[in-house]
């Protein structure tokens, strides 16, 4: 009532520009608001769709012989709708020697940590690389060979970067399980700063770049697909002979993987709270254009 009165004693010139400019401002944060919230509807049910495909049972996906024609070389729609945010778990040799730190920058507690991201090559029991010459002379095309997948094991702060401050991280005989999940990799044109392999500086997850660095045999097939261990629990599922090795090392966690996946600079909290605060604002003004007519 306060508000109603104070506006009837303006002159009808200023309660005139009063109700435009509320009208303007009211059409202006509505359509802001309206904006966000569609953003927060649909980052929510995407989030909820990856966290569905996440708590499914992980299972073993370590390559095999005939698995390199359907799975290096397959669709996208089919990693899509198959593989894309389900958890498995691998089987294999972690090569600690072979280290590749990306920058990364991590928000922990509220604050910017500097840090990397730790690249490491895990050599399977039964892998391979494909042959075409083989395969037109009839011959098998699949050679068994000591290869490798490209492991994202997770970040570390800046003040592990040297790898004496990690002494655990030895390499051993013993095989290890990962629980993870694969990533599709980008064309190594996407990346707008390059890799230096011959100053071992690197920016982004190029994975032919990784590949030939690390002289893997089957490079050509790695460079498609990436895995990238997730902080998950197991589902109770034991291994022996695993090695437990003490890290520092901080495995993704689900939310990070889709986040990352999406290419998200703010997620759907942050559009909820815009919609709202706009929302109320764009109210309040054709409250006020209401009350000037």
């Amino acid at each position: 009532m306060l508000a109603k009165s104070l506006i009837k004693r303006l002159a009808l010139e200023e309660r005139t520009q009063l109700r435009d400019g509320a009208i303007y401002t009211g059409l202006a944060t509505g359509a802001f608001a309206y904006m966000h919230y569609r953003m927060y509807i649909k980052k929510e049910f995407l989030r909820s769709e990856g966290q569905y495909k996440f708590n499914q049972r992980i299972t073993n996906c370590t390559p095999w012989k005939q698995m390199y024609f359907t799975w290096w070389r397959m669709p996208e729609e089919e990693w899509t709708v198959y593989h894309r945010f389900k958890p498995y778990f691998l089987l294999g040799q972690l090569d600690y020697s072979k280290e590749i730190l990306i920058p990364k920058d991590k928000v922990i507690n509220g604050q910017t940590v500097k840090g990397f991201d730790v690249v490491n090559p895990l050599y399977c029991y039964e892998g391979g690389r494909i042959s075409m010459q083989e395969a037109f002379k009839k011959a098998d095309p699949v050679k068994i060979d000591r290869s490798a997948i490209i492991i994202k094991r997770g970040w570390i702060p800046a003040a592990y970067r040297d790898k004496r401050s990690r002494p655990d991280e030895k390499n051993t005989r013993q095989l290890v399980k990962i629980v993870g999940n694969w990533r599709k990799g980008k064309n190594i044109h996407d990346y707008k700063i390059p890799n230096n392999p011959d100053a071992n500086e690197w920016h982004n997850m190029a994975l032919e770049d990784i590949g030939i660095y690390w002289d893997l045999p089957n490079f050509d097939e790695a460079k498609f697909y990436y895995f990238e261990c997730l902080d998950m629990p197991s589902q109770g599922d034991q291994i022996t002979g695993m090695e437990h090795v003490k890290t520092p090392v901080q495995g993704s966690t689900p939310d990070e993987v889709i986040e990352d996946h999406y290419g998200w600079r703010w997620n759907e909290s942050t559009h909820k709270v815009f919609f709202r605060v706009f929302g109320s604002v764009a109210a309040a003004s054709f409250g006020i254009a209401f009350l000037a007519l």
